[in-house]
């Protein structure tokens, strides 16, 4: 399976996970996601679209790390602000 591919399907998935979610009226945050795609994983039979589903939540996780560290920098720089 090539990159384009293994892209497409991890996208795919998260957007499984997210219309699930929204189907159900549950919060859409990124702890229901992860969770979704946890469940959505475990009830694969397809070993593609289980991993799939595994690189969906290591995206998240990797956007929260990311965003938090972001978050931290604007924090620390908004500290030398004189008003």
């Amino acid at each position: 399976m090539d990159h384009r591919h293994s892209e497409k399907l991890r996208d795919l998935m998260l957007g499984e996970a997210t219309l699930a979610l929204l189907e159900q009226q549950r919060p859409l945050n990124l702890a229901s996601l992860i969770n979704e795609l946890r469940a959505l994983a475990a009830r694969q039979t397809d070993e593609e679209h289980r991993k799939a589903c595994l690189a969906a939540i290591r995206e998240l996780r990797h956007a929260q790390v990311s965003a938090g560290e972001a978050l931290n920098r604007r924090s620390a720089s908004d500290d030398n602000v004189i008003h």
